[in-house]
Order: C-alpha cells, then sequence, then structure tokens
C-alpha cells in the first residue's frame, strides 16, 4: 500500500529500476549429471565475473543459480565501481599494516580498471559514466579524520584528494575526492558478460539450487534434479551455504532503503556517500527519459534495525529537504553482508576443503570486491600467483576483529530470547491493510501473516528454519527477515538470502476478525 510524505507518495511495491528496466533472460533448469571444470555457484556479480574470467581462461564453466540471474543484492546495488569506501583506508593501515593496506587498494583500483577496460572494449551499452567520488562528513569533529583518510589513500597510491566543499547540496565540511570513478547499469553491465561466458562455452542454469556438495576429486554438487562433477567449485551465494557455521558469526548483515527520484532540473553530476551516523549516499542514474537521482540510507541491522517502512520515509524527506524532488519513481531495499574485520574473503572457503572456494563479505561495495573476486578466483584456480589472496584469505585470524565478536554474539541471544515474547498473541488476526504484514502468535502458533492487495491473507511459518529465531516484517522490501543471521524470505516464503536454504512452509489459514466473520483461505 503506498504511503505518504508531506503529499509525496512513494511507489505502492518494492522494485528495484535496475531489475524493471532490463529483459529477463531465461536459462534452463538443471536436470541432469554433468561434468565441467569449475562449477559455480550464485550468479550475482563475483559469480559471474569469475565464471566469465574462467571461461576466458580455457575452463569449463558451469554457473548454477537457485532462482533468477542477477536479481539478488546484485540487482539491488547503488551501482558505484570506486576506490573510496568511506573511511576505509587509514583503519586499514592500522588494522593491518600497510602492506596489506595497499593490497585492498591495489584491488579495488585493478576492479575498477578491469570494468573500464571491458566495457571500453566490448563496447557494452550500460550507462557507463565517468565521475568523481565523494567521502564527505558533516561534522567539524570529523574534519580531521577526513584529512587522516586523503593522506592514507595517497600513500597507499591513490589518487585521492582532501577538499573542503563538494558541489552538492550538503552541508559538507569535509570530504575525500577520488577522481575517474565510474557508474553503471550493473545489470546491463553482467548481462553482457553473462553473452560472454556464453560464447566461451560456459552453461548457466537457473532455478537450480545446490544442496550440498560431496568434496573429493572430482567434488560432487547436487541440485534437486541435477548434479555437477567439478574439478574445483566457487561459492558465490552472498552468504556461502556451504560451511554455513563457519561464517555465521563472522559476518554482520545489514540493509538499506533505497529511492530513485525524479528531480527538477539536473542532479549532482558525481558520486556521494557520508561517513558518521546517519549516513546518506547519492549518484545519478542516465536513463532514456532523463536522469534520476538514486540515494541510499542509513545501513541498519537486518532484522533489528525498527520499523524499515519509516526509514523509508525518513530517507524519502531527506532526499526532499536536499533536493528539489518531483517524485519518487522506484523504492527497494539492499542487503549486505560486512566480515567482522571488514574486509571481503575470497579463496579457499576452509582449510580442509581443497578445490573450494568462497566470495562473500563486500560490506556494500560490491560492484567492486565482485569484479577483484573474480580476478582472484581465476588466478587461484588457474595456478597462478596473485599477492591479494594473503589480504583476502578466508581462513585468516580476525585480529582486527576480535574486539567485536561479543556484540554480535549477544546480539543473536538477545534476539533469540526476546523471540515469542514481543509477539502478538491471540485468536484474531491483526488489522493488516492490504500491502501490509506482521508476524503473530495466532492460536498458539507463529505466523507472518500478510495481506494480499485484493483483501486476501497468506500466511507462512514465521520462525526462521536456520536459527529458529522469530522472523520480523520488513515493510520497505516486503520481506521476512531473521533477526538473528539475516536470511530473508519473500512474501510467499521462498529464501531470498542466506545462510537459510530451506523456505517457510506456507499455512492454510481460516482468519477471523473482530469485523469479518467470512473465512478466507491463505
Amino acid at each position: 500500500m503506498a504511503f505518504d510524505i508531506s503529499g509525496s507518495p512513494l511507489p505502492d511495491h518494492a522494485m528495484s529500476y535496475w531489475v524493471d528496466s532490463t529483459e529477463q533472460p531465461s536459462y534452463p533448469r538443471l536436470t541432469e549429471a554433468i561434468e565441467a571444470d569449475v562449477a559455480v555457484v550464485g550468479a550475482g556479480i563475483a559469480g559471474v565475473s569469475t565464471a566469465a574470467f574462467l571461461a576466458e581462461a580455457g575452463r569449463d564453466v558451469a554457473l548454477l543459480e537457485a532462482d533468477r540471474a542477477l536479481r539478488g543484492t546484485t540487482g539491488h546495488t547503488t551501482a558505484t565501481v570506486t576506490v573510496g569506501h568511506g573511511l576505509r583506508y587509514q583503519y586499514l593501515i592500522d588494522a593491518f599494516g600497510e602492506r596489506r593496506a595497499r593490497l585492498y587498494a591495489d584491488a579495488s583500483r585493478t576492479a575498477l580498471e578491469e570494468v573500464t577496460r571491458r566495457v571500453r572494449r566490448e563496447d557494452v551499452d550500460c550507462e557507463f559514466t565517468p565521475a568523481a567520488a565523494y567521502v564527505y562528513v558533516t561534522s567539524e569533529d570529523d574534519r580531521e579524520k577526513v584529512q587522516q583518510e586523503a593522506d592514507a589513500a595517497r600513500r597507499l597510491g591513490l589518487a585521492a584528494s582532501y577538499v573542503e566543499q563538494a558541489p552538492a547540496p550538503v552541508d559538507a565540511v569535509a570530504a575525500v575526492r577520488y577522481a575517474d570513478q565510474v557508474h553503471f547499469h550493473p545489470r546491463e553491465y553482467l548481462l553482457a558478460l553473462l553473452e560472454t561466458f556464453e560464447l566461451e562455452g560456459g552453461r548457466v542454469y537457473e532455478h537450480s539450487r545446490v544442496t550440498g556438495i560431496e568434496t573429493g576429486s572430482p567434488h560432487e554438487l547436487r541440485t534437486r534434479d541435477g548434479r555437477v562433477r567439478a574439478d574445483d567449485v566457487v561459492v558465490a551465494t552472498h552468504f556461502p551455504f556451504y560451511r554455513r557455521s563457519l561464517y555465521s558469526m563472522r559476518m554482520l548483515p545489514s540493509q538499506a532503503p533505497v529511492l530513485t527520484t525524479d528531480v527538477e532540473g539536473e542532479p549532482p553530476e558525481d558520486m556521494y556517500v557520508s561517513a558518521g551516523p546517519d549516513a546518506h549516499s547519492f549518484r545519478p542514474i542516465p536513463t532514456d527519459d532523463g536522469t534520476m537521482l538514486l540515494v541510499e540510507g542509513d545501513r541498519y541491522p537486518t532484522g533489528i534495525g525498527g520499523d524499515t517502512t519509516e526509514l523509508t520515509r525518513q530517507i524519502e524527506s531527506w532526499a526532499t529537504e536536499a533536493f528539489p524532488v518531483e517524485s519518487v519513481t522506484y523504492r527497494w531495499t539492499v542487503q549486505d553482508y560486512e566480515t567482522l574485520d571488514r574486509v571481503p574473503c575470497v579463496g579457499s572457503i576452509d582449510p580442509f576443503s581443497d578445490g573450494v572456494y568462497v566470495a562473500t563479505g563486500f560490506g556494500g561495495w560490491g560492484m567492486t570486491h565482485g569484479t577483484a573476486a573474480g580476478l582472484l578466483l581465476k588466478d587461484l584456480i588457474v595456478g597462478r600467483d596473485n599477492p591479494w589472496a594473503e589480504l583476502y584469505d578466508p581462513n585468516r585470524l580476525p585480529t582486527a576483529a576480535l574486539k567485536r565478536l561479543p556484540t554480535v554474539g549477544r546480539t543473536t541471544m538477545k534476539q533469540r530470547s526476546k523471540g515469542k515474547r514481543s509477539l502478538q498473541s491471540g485468536d484474531t488476526a491483526p488489522d493488516l491493510r492490504p500491502g501490509e504484514g506482521q508476524v503473530v502468535n495466532l492460536h498458539g502458533r507463529t505466523l507472518g501473516l500478510y495481506r494480499e492487495d485484493d483483501g486476501a491473507w497468506r500466511a507462512v511459518e514465521g520462525t526462521c528454519p536456520y536459527s529458529g529465531c522469530t522472523l520480523v516484517w520488513n515493510g520497505a522490501g516486503e520481506s521476512w527477515d531473521c533477526p538473528c543471521d539475516g536470511s530473508r524470505f519473500t512474501i510467499s516464503g521462498s529464501v531470498i538470502d542466506g545462510p537459510a536454504q530451506a523456505g517457510l512452509d506456507r499455512v492454510p489459514l481460516a482468519v477471523t476478525r473482530r469485523d469479518e466473520r467470512t473465512a478466507r483461505e491463505a
């Protein structure tokens, strides 16, 4: 149901502009036993990049996707390819030392160069636009941090400059400016990369969720209807479905609301992200009908960020105050996982599974890290040395993050114990408007109830099948979210994001309300 701020209605339902503005190619379901040199699981930017780079290197690659290609986090990103990842580089020097911080900077710069080279060489029509990227602060107290960040970035070989003004209508007191960065249409770029992958002999399978891996020589992957035998396996499923327990306490799930808007005149030409509390980012989106402005709000922990609909209202209000917004054209949410030490995990998934690799924990910078992951994994699999492997090693001792680990554990335990105690209980359904959902205790059973636009009811189990925690309704993203592990499910119960692999059971429901005596079937 549409909601309203200052007379400006938001779109009725969550939909990514990137998904809505591109056609979705169809790929077959895996229904047989096949063999490949490499099996890549997950068709987001990390999986597609890895598969394409390996195919170009002469490997026979099978790419498997549980749902539809490029419709997950990659289809909901803000789509900037930049080395400016917030105030990151001084932290990296302090936490990892200058040598390894330089590896991070080099990987990010190389990923930017790879995307640029590929787009220009293959003339990919993907709204590819060079622009400056600004990391700015609005408080005088943070000015020194920005100066230190600019100095650190330059020490690591990046073309960064310290500026005290930003050419955008924000109250920036200081910023780090990175010249010659890029924004683009992520699906158009990656759909072209999928075409390259297929031309190189690669095979793509959709609706082919991998349910298990039996390691060996070769490894064997199982789906509901087929199998893949491969010498090497890459798990690029956002959250790794294989060896999940090794990663569940090492990564923090978070979400952010995203809007696209039409504004009077032209929006700022460059890309901006604020650092500190109440963070925002924004950048232009060129389209055939003019230039829209994309705005992303502050990140919040998945499932425990409060009323996500209200958070979307807040980012709309912020955008309206900063820019002459005429209308909101799209709204959605994006989820990301960040590792405890803020460096992605790319490499061997554990010390014991030889030939099984992982790419995860990009922390909101997936366009850059996903491309870098593809380059690194290609080198690891073909047997070429790559200095980034040391930094991104998934089996590193996260000494820089140990102080955050107790907080993660306490948060999980708190949400697990909170659970059902916070639910509305009774024998009647809550008074939900069409387009609204709520997790309740109905007739002694924890259910997720959703009211369709036509007034019909839908019900699913309200408990996460992975962690056992009580789910919460995410109105902005129109999903059931787990506050313990970050799993997300569609209104009908299908898995959007892991670590959960099983969906939510649908529940036939006879709804009783005080003002409605006619039973409805969910």
